[in-house]
Order: structure tokens, then C-alpha cells, then sequence
């Protein structure tokens, strides 16, 4: 249905074509958060034709830098009416998307899923490359290195155990990206299971983490009810007691140079364990 509305679209827009020449295609546009971050990370101004209304909700990162910058939904008829060379996605859009755009002569520059910090520089100069940004994206890298290099060096004693802490009650262990930045930075994640899952408070209660890391609690799209385990009064005791450091959820949300600036605030807090 889409596709032929979009086909219908471009019949009508070539049968004006004497009065009015379609102009080329140019200018990137981006369908989802993930997508925001990587074309405003990598992309001059003038080359974004529109983000996604995701953008809104990255409160630390996208928000502040798109202003003035369009806004458009991961349809079809939106994206084919800025008319752009290339469009960049994560998850936004149905399933037939990407083969629609690319039949109508649009490049599709689909992310892929970090879940180490090797897959975030992996993903990065391929994407980089991919937009033509290759400088840019060896620029966001360099500093990428050097936040990981601010780790303090290991010692023999134990390293201390990191409790990742979501509004929506998730919290995560061995295999995601999240494990991956608390590892790198000198800590152990207390989930050792693999994958995700909920707050363990029976755990908290008798073990209690060394650290309490909490990211996403900056922004309206990821905040849940006020039931959820994030607000126990086990997790605010934990939490009065362990050191808590906490990140803007942009920083983790995608796999990109962002999770580096993770990394480098919670080595900070390790040092200051030492």
C-alpha cells in the first residue's frame, strides 16, 4: 500500500516535470534514535535533511544539536518527499522499507548491533565509510580510544561489583554491550548470567554491589511506572550505601563512540575506589 501510494506520488511529481524539474537526490535523512546519533556524530549540517522525532527524547545528545533540523516519521511517503540520496537505519521503519527505498534509487545505510566495544569502532569506520565521513568518524574513534585508555591499571585485589540500574526494572549481565563498557572499566557486572533481566533484589539484599550504575533515568521515553523494582526500598537502601554513578541513556543506547564517554565516568569512579 505504501509503495504504491509512493509510486502514485512519483507519477504525479514527473507529470509536472515541465513546469517543475524534480531536483537530484541529496542530503542524508535519519529514521530512528539510533540513526539520529550516528548522522548528527558524523555528518556535517547541511548534508541531514530531516531526523526522526526519536530525537527528541535524546535529551543529552541529539536534542541540543538538532535544532532548526526537520522531523519525520519512518514512512515511506515522508522519506521520498525530501527526496534524499541516502537514508540511515536502525529498527525504524516496517520490514519492507529498506527494498523500497532502494528500488526507488535511495541507499540505505542500515546500523548494526554493537555488543563489544571492538564491534562499536568495527561498526563505526564501516558506517563512516559507508557516509562518505571517514575523517569524522576516525576523529570520534581517537577520543573513543582515549577515554578506554583512561581505565586505572589493574591491581591483584578483586575488582568491585557494578549493578547496572534501568527505570524499566532491567538490568543486565555477560554478552550485552552494557557488560561490556562496566568490564572495560575495571568492574565485575553483578548479573553474572548471560543476557538481560530484572533488578535481583533477594541478591541485593544479601550481597550488596559495590557500585550502582544507572543510566536511561534522564529521558521521558524510557521512564515506566512508578511500581517498578528501580523504585524498591531494598534498591534505595543498596543504593545509600554503594558508590552510584549514573550516565545519560544516550550514552548506551545505540553502540557507538558514546558508550566511551561511559566508560571513561566510570573509570573515574574506580579510581576513586582504589
Amino acid at each position: 500500500m505504501h509503495m504504491a501510494k509512493a509510486l502514485a506520488l512519483l507519477i504525479l511529481l514527473s507529470g509536472c516535470q515541465q513546469r517543475a524539474p524534480l531536483a537530484d537526490r541529496h542530503g542524508v535523512v535519519s529514521i530512528d534514535y539510533c540513526a539520529d546519533q550516528m548522522a548528527i556524530g558524523l555528518l556535517p549540517r547541511r548534508d541531514i535533511r530531516a531526523i526522526s522525532f526519536e530525537a527528541n527524547s535524546d535529551v543529552s545528545f541529539s536534542a541540543p544539536r538538532a535544532k532548526g533540523i526537520a522531523r519525520l516519521r519512518p514512512t515511506l511517503e515522508e522519506i521520498i518527499a525530501l527526496r534524499p540520496a541516502v537514508v540511515i537505519r536502525s529498527y525504524g521503519g516496517d520490514t519492507k522499507l529498506a527494498g523500497q527505498l532502494e528500488k526507488l534509487g535511495i541507499r540505505v545505510v542500515q546500523l548494526g548491533y554493537a555488543v563489544t566495544l571492538t564491534d562499536v569502532r568495527t561498526e563505526m569506520l564501516r558506517v563512516g565509510h559507508e557516509l562518505d565521513a571517514d575523517p569524522r568518524a576516525r576523529a570520534l574513534l581517537a577520543h573513543f580510544d582515549a577515554e578506554l585508555q583512561s581505565v586505572p591499571t589493574r591491581s591483584s585485589a578483586p575488582r568491585p561489583r557494578a549493578l547496572y540500574v534501568t527505570p524499566g526494572d532491567v538490568t543486565t549481565g555477560p554478552g550485552s554491550l552494557v557488560a561490556s563498557v562496566i568490564e572495560t572499566a575495571g568492574f565485575v557486572p553483578y548479573r553474572q548470567r548471560p543476557g538481560w533481566g530484572t533488578l535481583p533484589l533477594e541478591d541485593m539484599a544479601r550481597r550488596p554491589p559495590d557500585l550502582m550504575f544507572r543510566a536511561f533515568f534522564d529521558s521521558s521515553r524510557y521512564q515506566q511506572d512508578r511500581w517498578t523494582s528501580s523504585r524498591h526500598p531494598v534498591v534505595a537502601r543498596v543504593a545509600s550505601k554503594a558508590m552510584e554513578v549514573e550516565v545519560p541513556g544516550a550514552w548506551l543506547a545505540c553502540g557507538n563512540w558514546l558508550s566511551g564517554h561511559a566508560v571513561a565516568r566510570l573509570a573515574a569512579a574506580r579510581k576513586q575506589m582504589q
